[in-house]
């Protein structure tokens, strides 16, 4: 007999006329200790699986940019390990308190995940002493009209660099409207001069909202720089050393398909270093 088995006693079946009265509940054969222990188990994650099916579908949240793909999930059910690319509610406002010349670059700064993520380029730059942050709002997961709403004037600052749109291409909001937004970020932090930001690689071709988020970084782009190209502002693309050919991030670039590695954005931060410092010259 296989030890991993509960042990079973041996019966004999007598003739009808001998069969005895049935047992009392009291008793019928227990269950072993390891079968219980097995139900138990099934239960609780059973009911482990409503619960979170329960959650998932009717949670209220934001949106984000982090949201995991459809396809992508049907990938891992098919046996395929991917990174998941969500991220903690993390955002930055405001003035960062952080050491800067008397002449440095007073810049505000409007933007997503990229923007507010403890790696990023923004956070990389609080030790640069000739760049000097004075306002803005950036927040994970937030469109370019969310980030509207929640940002506020910056007068005293010489350049406002805005990079925006990500989650807009991800919740299939049409670009139009992200451009239309951008312009009214603009207008309402009140910047000297603007530097607008290319948007990222992406190693993801769809969304919840049924968008190809590869393809819609590289129309986004574009038209965030005809958009800067007509208003007179500064436009930079931060991530081309980052970016394959086909608008992916290169291999080991990014830990998630969305968001550069803490290492690949000291690049971005270089490359945002002397964008901010071109334009306010």
């Amino acid at each position: 007999m296989n030890s991993s088995e509960d042990p079973q006693p041996e019966r004999s079946f007598p003739s009808s006329e001998d069969w005895p009265a049935p047992r009392s509940p009291e008793k019928l054969v227990p269950v072993s200790r390891t079968r219980r222990l097995v139900l138990v188990a099934s239960i609780v994650s059973a009911a482990c699986l409503v619960t979170a099916g329960v959650l998932v579908t009717t949670t209220p949240r934001t949106a984000s940019a982090e949201d995991r793909p459809v396809a992508a999930v049907a990938e891992r059910r098919a046996g395929t390990a991917l990174p998941d690319p969500r991220t903690p509610d993390q955002f930055v406002t405001g003035a960062l308190d952080t050491p800067a010349l008397p002449g440095a670059v007073p810049f505000a700064y409007a933007g997503d995940s990229i923007t507010a993520r403890p790696d990023s380029w923004l956070h990389q730059l609080e030790t640069d002493d000739e760049l000097h942050a004075v306002g803005g709002y950036a927040h994970s997961g937030y469109r370019a009209d969310q980030v509207l709403q929640q940002i506020g004037p910056v007068p005293s600052a010489r350049v406002l660099v805005v990079e925006v749109g990500t989650n807009d291409v991800n919740q299939a909001v049409p670009t139009a409207t992200t451009i239309a937004n951008v312009g009214a970020i603009v207008r309402k932090v009140g910047a000297q001069r603007v530097l607008v930001v290319a948007g990222p690689p992406s190693d993801w071709t769809h969304s919840r909202w049924g968008a190809d988020r590869r393809t819609g970084q590289i129309v986004l782009t574009d038209a965030l720089r005809t958009d800067a190209a007509e208003h007179g502002w500064a436009f930079v693309d931060p991530f081309t050393a980052l970016r394959a050919a086909d608008g992916a991030y290169k291999p080991g670039t990014s830990p998630d398909g969305i968001h550069p590695t803490a290492e690949a954005n000291q690049g971005v931060a270089r490359a945002m270093a002397a964008a901010i410092t071109r334009t306010a010259a």
